[in-house]
């Protein structure tokens, strides 16, 4: 058992949809059939065994907190991807995962907003916001979604009957598809640029922006709510993109000692490495999850030493004040001594 074996539970693979050529969405219930508690647009992290080795992912649900009794996330086949690959070959119902209970801040309850929301998404950033609107609907009942995904082609637009559904559905619900090549009446084609997005969004008053997918997408997204004047804290982004060595500083090639007393461990680190890539290379029972300081997964605590932080997300007041660091989003500046 690892020292963050507590932090996971059992959770039984109950459903699988094939939603494309290359995603899926899976569907969970909690071994001891007890409810989830979560807000439209979190996360969950999984543990999976991938030869032999034990990594943490964290996944947006696609799911509604409407229906308690279960979860679901959507998984896209990405180049290179240990997780999700090995999840889309090997996940079948039936199958047991540990998960950590649903977290994240990018959320329909926790983020400022007001009843007319726009929900932009592209490729796999569609599940938190598939998840946002299906809660909306069933529970604002004076909300307006207009939601609009972008891909490649048809073939690629994740959760297409469902998107239909809703738009067939519900009024309140305006769907638009931005496909490189359009298929169908109503879609939009090309990439989504200011003329397109002024052309969707007539009016940015009163609205509020989710956003979710490739960070140029969302850089673009977010520029152009601000070029229209919509406030900044009504606009809400979400991505996991791994924290770089190198963004908190240029690294002096300096070499410190880390210690972790409780594991007996005692390893040479880099100045300019993050924390998290330290403890890992040391073997020491981290999880790193979305690795990008938004989940809260790598919580350690800093006994002695100097970090460079680029994120405290999750951690409260009186965790920094007592040494307690995100292991992925802090940069190693000194000889330290950590506790998990």
């Amino acid at each position: 058992m690892t020292a963050n074996a507590a932090l996971f539970a059992p959770l039984i693979c109950t459903g699988r949809v094939e939603e494309t050529h290359d995603t899926a969405t899976f569907t969970f219930r909690a071994a001891n059939q007890s409810p989830f508690a979560y807000k439209a647009g979190q996360f969950i992290t999984f543990e999976v065994e991938v030869a032999d080795q034990k990594l943490h992912r964290a996944y947006s649900l696609s799911s509604s907190p409407c229906q308690p009794d279960q979860v679901a996330i959507t998984v896209k086949r990405v180049p290179g991807g240990k997780v999700s690959n090995h999840l889309l070959d090997h996940l079948r119902p039936g199958h047991m995962l540990p998960g950590m209970a649903p977290a994240g801040e990018f959320n329909a309850l926790d983020c400022p907003r007001t009843d007319k929301v726009l929900l932009f998404s592209a490729g796999s950033g569609i599940t938190p916001c598939i998840s946002i609107a299906r809660w909306l609907l069933a529970n604002g009942p004076g909300c307006e979604i207009d939601f609009v995904y972008s891909a490649r082609n048809a073939d690629q637009v994740i959760m297409a009957a469902e998107l239909d559904r809703l738009a067939a559905q519900d009024e309140r619900f305006r769907l638009h598809r931005v496909l490189g090549q359009p298929a169908r009446e109503g879609d939009l084609q090309g990439r989504l640029d200011r003329a397109l997005f002024d052309r969707i969004v007539t009016e940015v008053a009163g609205k509020t922006l989710f956003t979710c997918g490739p960070e140029s997408y969302m850089a673009a997204v977010v520029e152009f709510a601000h070029a229209r004047g919509m406030p900044a804290e009504l606009i809400h982004q979400e991505s996991f993109v791994p924290a770089s060595a190198n963004d908190a500083g240029a690294s002096s090639g300096a070499q410190f000692q880390l210690q972790a007393p409780r594991f007996g461990k005692t390893v040479t680190v880099t100045d300019g490495q993050t924390l998290l890539e330290a403890m890992e290379s040391a073997g020491l029972p981290v999880i790193g999850a979305c690795r990008s300081g938004v989940c809260g997964s790598c919580k350690c605590q800093l006994l002695a030493g100097e970090v460079e932080a680029s994120s405290t997300a999750t951690l409260t007041e009186d965790e920094i004040v007592a040494g307690y660091r995100l292991a992925c989003s802090s940069t190693i500046r000194s000889d330290l001594v950590v506790e998990l």
